[in-house]
């Protein structure tokens, strides 16, 4: 008998054999990495100068790859103080050049506590924490709170739905505790909850998608019939929605949700994205100890790949900030050190101006967008807040498929937007407007209109 050929018989085992968490499995697909497949896919049809779908009579500008108005991202570069700061911080690990002959054994400085190689404190270092305070007692008159920075905004909600909603197992219940969402909805949020306490603890909202407002009537009445309900997540400036949220429908919300003993999770990541006349100022809960606000240098800094947030919890929140350290120290244990100084290089720059400044420069792409699916699709939604836009596809029986109809779209049109159904909205499709800089958002916008006109006439039977 020859011998078992060990690493053949493992591949050929079923995957039930090694089971997988349940949980996880259900939960929903990262949406961003499935747009980013189909771009690598269809670049090759895109790339060489001409499409291969037969139409050879677009303009020259037409050429040049997949514009992606799909992930949440700004077009701009950090601020000259994050390089500057990034350059201190890495001139600070050594004053000396390095010298094969020279030993360099002794110049180690352990008391140093700007050090990039060892641990962060778990809330941060203590000069992003202080400058973090001073921006958010002069913005948001928040001073009788605390700071912990996390690596980005994501692992923040995620510290919350540990501390608040990590419990459901233990009560053997799996509908002990529930948290709420409205639809549309950011796309993490829903899988953290999923993947963390079952989707049987999602309860999912309704949205007026008239003016993007959650249903606080619908809200009033869930909470007064379901004493199960731990959270409720808003997201202002909106995502998907792209609607600014006006303070006193929100204050609505954190009303209703302290009467009934429920936590608000105010996810503030375009804090400083605002397009509407009405709202001048973020709204945000300074006396609101059951109020926890996120943030992000991901978005108007333009940071996303540093990876750095920070959530604010209310000093007299009992013993919030206690437990969620456990969290804290169990993901990250901290926050990376070379992410925390160029952070605070970003707040040196001058905080909201600069991003005020390279925001308005979204002026003339976000019109390049509305203009282009405005004309072609029933309804929008959006241009208030944040960076997105949404539109809803022209036939309701494209809501079933408009998944295949953004891959389609990638495909014979070169533009990449995100299918609502993965924003718990089929039949519709959020679009980004600040990926690019407004000449190629332009661009763009041409290929997208002309990827709905034809897409929506022909998509049934348009070959995959």
């Amino acid at each position: 008998m020859k011998p078992t050929d060990k690493s053949s018989t493992s591949a050929s085992l079923p995957s039930s054999s090694f089971p997988l968490s349940n949980r996880i499995i259900h939960t929903l697909d990262p949406c961003v990495v499935k747009t980013k497949e189909w771009i690598q896919k269809y670049t090759p049809l895109w790339t060489t100068g001409g499409k291969e779908n037969g139409d050879g009579d677009d303009e020259k500008e037409e050429d040049g790859g997949i514009f992606s108005l799909a992930q949440g991202i700004v077009y701009w570069k950090p601020p000259p103080s994050c390089s500057i700061a990034l350059q201190d911080a890495v001139m600070s690990m050594s004053s000396n050049t390095f010298d094969d002959n020279k030993d360099h054994n002794n110049s180690d400085d352990d008391d140093d506590p700007l050090s990039l190689h060892s641990y962060s404190p778990a809330q941060g270092i203590p000069e992003l924490v202080s400058a973090i305070q001073e921006k958010i007692s002069t913005e948001h008159g928040m001073i009788n709170h605390d700071v912990t920075v996390t690596v980005g905004a994501n692992q923040a909600y995620m510290n919350c739905v540990l501390t608040i909603m990590g419990d459901n197992g233990d009560s053997g219940n799996n509908n002990n505790n529930k948290a709420i969402v409205f639809a549309p909805y950011y796309f993490n949020h829903v899988m953290a909850i999923q993947m963390c306490c079952g989707s049987e603890s999602l309860v999912v909202g309704p949205t007026d998608m008239n003016t993007g407002y959650p249903n606080k009537e619908w809200l009033k009445q869930t909470l007064g019939n379901d004493n199960n309900i731990r959270m409720v997540t808003i997201v202002n400036p909106g995502n998907p929605t792209g609607i600014t949220l006006s303070y006193e429908h929100v204050k609505e919300i954190v009303d209703v949700c302290r009467k009934h003993g429920v936590w608000v999770i105010l996810d503030c990541t375009y804090e400083h994205f605002l397009n509407d006349d009405n709202i001048k100022k973020l709204p945000t809960f300074a006396n609101e100890s059951h109020v926890v606000h996120l943030f992000s240098f991901s978005k108007g800094y333009s940071l996303a790949g540093y990876r750095c947030g920070y959530l604010i919890s209310h000093k007299n929140a009992g013993e919030f900030l206690h437990h969620m350290l456990k969290v804290q120290d169990t993901i990250p244990i901290g926050p990376p050190r070379m992410s925390q100084h160029i952070a605070l290089g970003a707040l040196r720059q001058g905080s909201n101006k600069w991003v005020y400044k390279k925001y308005a420069t979204l002026d003339k792409s976000r019109e390049y967008i509305l203009n282009a699916i405005s004309s072609s699709l029933p309804q929008t939604l959006g241009g208030s807040g944040s960076m997105y836009v949404m539109g809803k596809l022209p036939d309701d029986e494209l809501s079933s498929i408009d998944v295949k109809f953004c891959r389609l779209l990638i495909k014979y049109y070169g533009v990449a937007v995100i299918p609502g159904s993965f924003c718990g909205l089929p039949g519709w499709i959020r679009i980004c407007y600040a990926n690019l800089p407004p000449s190629k958002t332009k661009i763009a916008a041409k290929r997208l209109k002309k990827g709905i006109d034809e897409l929506t006439k022909n998509i049934i039977t348009t070959s995959k």
